[in-house]
C-alpha cells in the first residue's frame, strides 16, 4: 500500500525529545515508513506559543533538523510534484508550515517557497498578524495583511491549508485564493461538534476548488470512528476531496488499534469502500493536488 500523510508534528517532538528520525519512539520513523510500498509525509513546523518572539530562527532550525534527517535517512525531499514523479522514490517528504509566525512581510512568503515550503496554514488556533484562528472567541478574520500574504501564496504556488482558520478567517481567504485549497487534518463537523471540525459548508468550499481534507486521527475530533466522517464527506460528493492528516507526534492520543504510522495499512483496508475509492483516501487524491501546483 502506497500511503500520503498531510500533516504531522514530528519535527517539533524530535527538537524537543532529540530525537532522530531513524527509529524513534514516536509516532513516525524511517524504519516503520519502509514497511509500506511507498510513504510520503509532510513534514510540518509548528511555532509554538512560547517560540513566537523567534519564530524565524526557530523555523529554520526545525528546517534544518528536517533537511538533515530526511538525507541521512534517504528519504526523497519534495518541493513540488515534478521532485515527487522525477525521482520515482518510494519514500517522499514535503515541507509545510503550521501557523505563520514567521511571516513578517510578503517576502518572507518568497522566503519560504525558496527555503522548500509548499503548504502553509496561516494560524495555529489563536490570532496572528495574518489571520484569527478558530480558538479565538471573536471571529476578526483575515488582517489586511493576512490578504496581501494570501495572494502572494497564490502567485507562489503554495498550497494554502485551512485547518487552523476561524471560519470567517477560512472564508476570507478562499475568496482570494484561486488554487485548490486543503485542510490538511481536519474531520467532519456535522458528525463530531468539535471547532476544529470542518462545516458542511467548508467541506464544500474546500471540494468546489479541488482541494482536499485530510482525516485527522485525534479522538476529540474524531469520536468514535474515522468511518463516520469519511462517510459524510462522501455523502456530500467528495470521494475526490478526502485524504489523511493524521496529526502524528501532534496529538497526546490516537485512537484504539492506533498506535502510529505501522497502523494505517490495516486502517485503510478495514474502511467498506472499493479498492480505488480507498487508493484515492490513502494517496491519489493529494496527489492530484500537487500536480495542480506544480510550478
Amino acid at each position: 500500500m502506497r500511503i500520503f500523510d498531510a500533516h504531522c508534528d514530528t519535527l517539533y517532538e524530535m527538537y524537543e525529545k532529540k530525537q532522530s528520525f531513524a527509529e524513534n519512539n514516536l509516532h513516525i520513523d524511517f524504519a516503520r515508513m519502509t514497511k509500506y510500498e511507498g510513504y510520503t509525509q509532510v513534514f510540518a513546523i509548528f511555532t509554538p506559543p512560547e517560540k513566537k518572539d523567534i519564530s524565524r530562527g526557530y523555523v529554520k532550525e526545525l528546517a534544518e533538523i528536517f533537511y538533515n534527517e530526511m538525507q541521512k535517512n534517504g528519504v526523497n525531499i519534495c518541493r513540488n510534484y515534478e521532485d515527487f514523479v522525477s525521482k520515482n522514490a518510494k519514500y517522499n517528504a514535503f515541507l509545510s508550515i503550521e501557523g505563520a509566525e514567521c511571516v513578517e512581510s510578503v517576502s518572507d512568503i518568497q522566503k519560504l517557497k525558496k527555503m522548500g515550503v509548499f503548504m502553509i496554514a496561516p494560524t495555529w488556533n489563536f490570532r496572528n498578524k495574518m489571520a484569527c484562528g478558530i480558538m479565538e472567541e471573536e471571529d476578526t478574520g483575515l488582517t489586511e495583511f493576512g490578504k496581501e500574504a494570501i495572494e502572494e501564496m497564490d502567485r507562489q504556488g503554495i498550497i494554502l491549508d485551512v485547518s487552523h482558520l476561524s471560519e470567517k478567517s477560512f472564508f476570507d481567504a478562499i475568496r482570494i485564493f484561486k488554487k485548490p485549497i486543503c485542510a490538511s487534518h481536519s474531520n467532519s463537523k456535522a458528525v463530531k461538534n468539535h471547532k476544529r471540525n470542518l462545516t458542511d459548508r467548508q467541506f464544500l468550499a474546500i471540494k468546489e476548488s479541488g482541494g482536499v481534507a485530510g482525516i485527522n486521527l485525534y479522538p476529540e475530533f474524531l469520536g468514535d470512528s474515522i468511518k463516520e466522517h469519511i462517510a459524510r464527506f462522501l455523502a456530500l460528493g467528495g470521494e475526490d476531496n478526502i485524504g489523511l492528516g493524521c496529526d502524528f507526534d501532534g496529538v497526546d492520543k490516537l485512537p484504539q488499534g492506533v498506535s502510529g504510522a505501522e497502523s494505517l495499512e490495516k486502517l485503510i483496508k478495514e474502511l467498506p469502500y472499493s479498492t480505488k475509492i480507498r487508493q484515492k483516501i490513502a494517496e491519489s487524491n493529494f496527489l492530484r493536488v500537487l500536480k495542480a501546483y506544480n510550478c
